[in-house]
């Protein structure tokens, strides 16, 4: 790719990025995003087909398919960015994936130009903020023949046009659940009638953190507490709303075990009914050697830890190997952190991810 062209997609990614920044649609919803999308694959004589909102368009010879991603939806969260193109609709494209998706939508414009030599996949999942998407992108054949995929995610805290990655755990895994603690309600003055919930879900909370984070590598976080009617009521019903994270899968079956247990000692020693409800589960994203090696080649990207946030791109490298690559955005102007509503960044970076994306393409199996 010369400069020229490079210039080019750029500032085509620059009017995709903006198109979809000031009409961002949430998780599930994306039907104007997927609309235009498929209008701009359409117009480069690509076929996509759809899973849900989110859409799959190939291209190149037969054989194995590498396959590049880039999520679509967007944000509950009022811009407050002063943008020209801000959105004005209570929702926003805080996570940068309008971004993702204009970088994958230049490299896309590319190869509709230069045929490449390998078989490609451009794969636009919707419903990654919370929907898990990408399970369901899976299960509509996102994977089916893939040998390798990348993904990139802009990044507040990494300088400007430079990347990181790492060859293992680059986010955590994560397991949303609900623990109701049910027992008796009784006056204040009289507990021994009564069976404390709120208690009983006091004693949870303390001990599964502790549980839950002995052996490191993991956090456990309750972060909302309903129950009670009034302070001098013994409260028969309790729900925390709570948040278990790790790094390594085995600790999941583990904790899930000690935290049946803890339950059972709990409602033995406070007379109430407890039980967990799972919400949801998203493995660690755990990145290939091979690929990370490859992606670490071709930007210059060093080495770094993993971070407790969790991204669906795990389900897709479960299945095949698969890198993530973090490409940084922060300069003086652009500090605003991700899920922020003063998130922005500088366009001119996705030029670095666009010619990636190329190069990934273009790279040997």
């Amino acid at each position: 790719m010369d400069k020229a062209e490079s210039r080019d997609l750029l500032a085509y990614a620059v009017s995709v990025r903006r198109k979809l920044h000031a009409s961002p649609e949430l998780s599930g919803e994306e039907y104007g995003t997927s609309a235009f999308i498929r209008g701009e694959l359409e117009r480069m004589g690509y076929t996509p087909r759809a899973v849900h909102t989110g859409l799959i368009a190939d291209t190149g010879k037969s054989g194995d398919i590498l396959a590049l991603r880039a999520d679509i939806d967007a944000l509950p969260i009022a811009e407050n960015t002063g943008l020209p193109f801000a959105a004005k609709c209570g929702r926003m494209h805080a996570c940068g994936h309008d971004g993702h998706t204009a970088m994958l939508l230049a490299a896309a414009k590319y190869f509709s130009a230069h045929p490449p030599a390998r078989r490609l996949r451009f794969i636009f999942q919707f419903g990654e903020e919370g929907e898990g998407g990408a399970e369901k992108m899976i299960g509509g054949g996102a994977l089916d023949g893939v040998s390798e995929i990348y993904a990139f995610h802009l990044c507040p805290e990494l300088e400007k046009g430079k990347f990181a990655t790492n060859d293992g755990t680059l986010f955590a895994g994560v397991m949303e659940f609900d623990t109701e603690v049910r027992g008796k309600s009784s006056h204040c003055a009289s507990p021994e009638e009564g069976a404390d919930a709120i208690a009983a879900a006091a004693h949870i909370i303390a001990e599964a953190k502790r549980l839950a984070e002995r052996k490191g590598n993991a956090l456990m976080h309750t972060g909302k507490i309903t129950g009670g009617y009034a302070r001098n009521v013994v409260a028969d019903r309790a729900i925390l709303e709570c948040s278990f994270r790790y790094t390594q899968k085995s600790r999941l079956a583990e904790v899930r075990e000690e935290l049946a247990a803890l339950l059972r000692e709990t409602d033995e020693k406070y007379g109430t009914r407890s039980e967990i409800k799972i919400k949801s589960v998203y493995p660690p994203l755990v990145n290939d050697a091979r690929c990370a090696a490859k992606m670490a080649e071709l930007t210059g990207a060093g080495y770094i830890g993993g971070r407790y946030t969790a991204e669906d791109f795990a389900f897709y490298a479960e299945k095949v190997p698969a890198c993530m690559c973090w490409l940084g955005i922060r300069d003086e102007k652009h500090t605003s952190p991700l899920h922020s509503d003063t998130f922005d960044f500088d366009e001119s970076v996705m030029e670095k991810g666009i010619e990636t994306f190329v190069k990934l393409a273009e790279s040997g199996s």
